[in-house]
């Protein structure tokens, strides 16, 4: 089968690999029909998140199962299912607690051995464990382009946006107008604030975010983001900042904007150490809540997509063939032709 290799730092090519077999009864062989790059896959082959190559990459998807394991008692061939980034086992002592990103019986999806092996699903197939307690069934009404997010984008900006406590007219910013903050935008609306500002440096997502709910954007090139956030709120703040890019400038941005007794939600990966302003969230008995997404969210989320409550799919600006992952690859790593996501169609 066809599928995007990971060789080295900054090698990643397409090539024949062998298709994936049924390693347990609780297995599922997945045909996938609709895959997507993120932003962490870029940090992954840039050795940002240190590669173990060769692997296979990818961890956005959904598909159609094409056999299940004897111990599979959900699903069967045929079936249309979502996967999360990581296919986690719902038994082990961090699932029992819902900590299901950090499942102590799998691994992510296309990282590496030095994340536990999983290969990934920028193929024509993929190996999907534990499928009873992680996949999630697609709705008929629901195309793939509508359901590929589900499970890491939409998971992520909606737990960075559930993270702030918002209440009906509370005020949010988000600071990135990647992906994730976009459906951090988004899914934001679902809490009813009075105002959604979003920050960053690309007119175009800025735009899009206006679309996806943002009722004000900052570019930080043009403005002081922090004195524009300010005097958009009387002086006072936002009720609940999300920090979605991972960048030093950003979050300590997003530290000062932040109000008396409010909350930032961190779900930015950052490339190591940071400076922090914690003596003035002491001072303003901030809260700060960071980690990775509550993977448990997927099923209510795929019903409110199924509801037509979110819609995820402006976020698409590119459809290509797996074949041409190569050049999809140049383009969203380097940002080109204003892209924003890529659905890639094995």
């Amino acid at each position: 089968m066809l599928a995007a290799m990971v060789k080295g730092v900054k090698d990643v090519v397409l090539e024949e690999v062998p298709k994936p077999v049924l390693q347990s009864p609780t297995d599922v062989f997945l045909k996938v029909t609709a895959t997507s790059l993120c932003t962490s896959d870029v940090h992954i082959v840039h050795g940002y998140m240190p590669p173990s190559p060769p692997f296979v990459i990818g961890h956005e998807f959904v598909g159609v199962i094409e056999e299940a394991g004897t111990g599979v008692t959900k699903f069967k061939a045929g079936d249309r299912v979502a996967a999360p980034p990581l296919p986690y086992c719902g038994l082990c002592a961090h699932c029992r607690k819902g900590m299901f990103g950090q499942c102590l019986n799998s691994a992510v999806f296309g990282s590496g051995a030095t994340w536990g092996d999983m290969p990934g699903a920028l193929a024509e197939h993929v190996r999907v464990p534990h499928a009873d307690a992680c996949l999630v069934p697609i709705p008929e009404e629901i195309n793939d382009e509508e359901a590929v997010f589900v499970g890491d984008m939409l998971t992520t900006g909606y737990y960075a946006a559930d993270n702030c406590s918002l209440k009906p007219g509370a005020t949010v910013a988000v600071f990135g107008a990647g992906p994730v903050g976009l459906c951090a935008v988004h899914t934001a609306s679902l809490f009813n604030p009075s105002k959604i500002i979003l920050v960053d440096a690309l007119d175009y997502r800025l735009e899009l975010g206006r679309k996806m709910g943002a009722t004000h954007t900052i570019n930080f090139t043009q403005n002081d983001a922090v004195a524009e956030i300010m005097a958009l709120t009387s002086g006072r703040g936002v009720s609940g900042v999300i920090e979605a890019v991972g960048d030093p400038k950003a979050v300590n941005d997003a530290a000062r904007v932040t109000g008396v007794g409010g909350t930032l939600s961190i779900v930015g990966l950052f490339p190591g150490k940071i400076e922090f302003p914690i003596q003035e969230l002491l001072m303003k008995n901030v809260t700060i809540k960071v980690g990775l997404s509550y993977l448990g969210n997927m099923p209510m989320l795929m019903d409110l997509v199924a509801a037509k409550k979110l819609d995820t799919t402006p976020l698409i600006t590119h459809r290509m063939p797996l074949s041409a992952f190569e050049q999809a690859y140049d383009l969203f790593a380097g940002k080109k032709e204003n892209v924003v996501k890529i659905i890639l169609a094995p």
